[in-house]
């Protein structure tokens, strides 16, 4: 109790920080107004009616890959912002 923040809430900064410019890209780049709009305007029976998405099985398996191969840009990252297993452990 020296005044000294500990490395947990260094880390936390660390990590809200990279969440708040990711989060600012996002807004910026990524969903410009354009595509907010058409996301907003498109609903799960449009997408299916559409063949955005052909079925529930091709949805649930896009998310799943994207989940278990992110692509190489996050797969880079990943390990620099990963908790380790343990770190809710009691």
């Amino acid at each position: 109790m020296n005044g000294q923040l500990c490395e947990a809430v260094i880390k936390r900064d660390k990590w809200v920080e990279h969440l708040k410019k990711k989060a600012e890209h996002t807004a910026k780049v990524t969903y410009n107004n354009e595509r907010a709009t058409m996301i907003l305007n498109t609903r799960y029976k449009t997408a299916m009616e559409g063949n955005l998405i052909p079925d529930r099985e091709t949805l649930v398996t896009k998310i799943g890959n994207m989940i278990k191969s992110p692509n190489s840009n996050w797969s880079e990252k990943k390990p620099e912002w990963e908790l380790p297993r343990t770190y809710f452990d009691a």
